[in-house]
């Protein structure tokens, strides 16, 4: 199963089922594409123990990849950042202030306003 999060007008996040880990978690392989090139790719976000491949399941796993995606600077320890590439410290810079807002509690997956995101349709 394959999801696509057309978060805005040029960015893309992209989940796939990936494997689970030895305590059975689901990981997940995410692609972050900015204008279709390819800004972000990893598979380092995991569901609870026992979970099984769902609309709620991909949706949760989203907000959370899209949650690390958008920290900044100040949002976590100054070595968080060391892997970056010059290529994603610049889209960090430019971008990720505004998508965080796409990430927050109980913000749609879809438009971002305060509602659920299922189906979206504008809620």
């Amino acid at each position: 199963m394959l999801a696509g999060w057309p978060i805005d007008e040029g960015h893309l996040l992209e989940l796939w089922p990936h494997s689970r880990t030895a305590e059975g978690r689901l990981r997940w392989l995410y692609r972050l594409t900015r204008c279709n090139r390819t800004v972000f790719s990893a598979t380092d976000i995991t569901s609870p123990v026992g979970t099984v491949v769902s609309t709620s399941a991909l949706i949760s796993s989203a907000t959370t990849a899209l949650r690390f995606l958008t920290l900044r600077p100040g949002d976590t320890d100054a070595g968080y950042f060391d892997a970056y590439t010059r290529t994603q410290i610049t889209w960090r810079d430019r971008f990720a202030e505004e998508l965080s807002l796409y990430a927050q509690e109980d913000a749609c997956g879809y438009c971002g306003r305060q509602h659920s995101s299922p189906g979206c349709g504008v809620g």
